[in-house]
């Protein structure tokens, strides 16, 4: 048994290790995050389970500090290609470019129907009431526009030639757009649509069910290359991304008091733009091939060539969301 004056000794020498080893880890430098360009078209609900991830930290965790850089579509495709972004949040317009030999793959699918409402001024209360009506779109050939088409067309009003649109009216400009009288109706994402409707204005309807054959798909975006050159990154984001999206559906409190102070808005708007995004977004950030030829049929409605030999798997990799799967569930 050891003496009162050895235990004291053997006491002293673990402290001391202990010091030494907490002096050493204090002095070591942390590995910096890794800094992760991603280009997206406007801030709206539809990549709220990112900015949430962000918040909370998953991103941080997984060694990476997300930059949101705003962008058009075609703008933010350009930039992936010279490498001035690593990823894009784009969806199904980045899917078309992909089909027609752009080399980028969808690693991660945000939402499964379209994230659209058509609003319109409080007298218009029919949708036929549009014809010869301005209607707010983000810009010409946008995945916004082509589902509206699709919509005004089976409701009997050409959207060739009875409408007129404007573009550069993402939903926070269309929105003020909207009430100041400059638009007759526009598309709305959430949380948008929300308060439109708490202004008085008519929600006409919710493009996702109404046109439930068009979807805009949005998610994760990379190039090829960056798969190849850098599957461990890729394998991170993927994961973090989902464990983002799980976390976002499952703390219904947190992820409504993120939404009211991310987006500035009140807390009733916040629960029903919530409620909003559930019935938008993915189970588990994965879509079905059915989905994917919905958007590959979009490019006929832009005039591009025929989608019947591009095959739909070749536009996604989701071998990394189904290692995250397996590893969160």
């Amino acid at each position: 048994m050891k003496s009162s004056s050895g235990i004291r000794n053997t006491f002293t020498r673990n402290v001391l290790k202990a010091l030494v080893i907490g002096l050493l880890m204090a002095a070591w430098p942390c590995a910096a995050a890794t800094k992760i360009r991603v280009a997206q078209p406007v801030i709206a609900m539809m990549y709220a389970p990112l900015y949430f991830g962000v918040h909370h930290g998953i991103f941080a965790d997984a060694g990476f500090e997300l930059e949101f850089m705003t962008m058009r579509t075609d703008l933010a495709i350009a930039a992936l290609g010279t490498g001035d972004v690593d990823y894009i949040v784009h969806g199904g317009a980045a899917l078309r470019a992909a089909a027609q030999g752009f080399p980028l793959k969808l690693i991660f699918a945000l939402d499964e129907k379209t994230p659209f409402w058509l609003a319109a001024r409080p007298q218009i209360k029919d949708v036929r009431q549009l014809t010869g009506k301005k209607i707010g779109i983000s810009f010409p050939g946008d995945t916004p526009q082509i589902i509206l088409k699709r919509f005004l067309r089976r409701q009997g009003i050409d959207p060739d030639r009875d409408v007129a649109y404007v573009s550069g009216q993402f939903s926070p400009t269309a929105l003020q757009s909207l009430l100041g009288g400059v638009l007759d109706a526009a598309v709305l994402a959430p949380p948008f649509n929300v308060i439109g409707a708490e202004k008085g204005l008519t929600m006409l309807t919710f493009l996702g069910d109404s046109v439930p054959d068009a979807s805009s798909s949005n998610g994760i975006v990379t190039s090829a290359q960056r798969i190849k050159s850098s599957p461990d990154q890729v394998r991170r984001i993927v994961r973090a991304s989902l464990q983002s999206l799980y976390d976002f559906r499952r703390n219904k409190a947190s992820a409504i008091e993120f939404l009211a102070a991310h987006f500035e808005i009140p807390k009733n708007i916040a629960a029903k733009s919530y409620a909003n995004g559930l019935d938008i977004l993915t189970r588990d950030g994965e879509i079905s091939a059915e989905k994917l030829r919905q958007i590959l049929s979009m490019m006929q409605d832009t005039g591009k060539k025929d989608t019947d030999t591009v095959s739909a798997p070749s536009l996604v990799d989701f071998s990394f969301l189904r290692e995250a799967q397996k590893e969160l569930k």
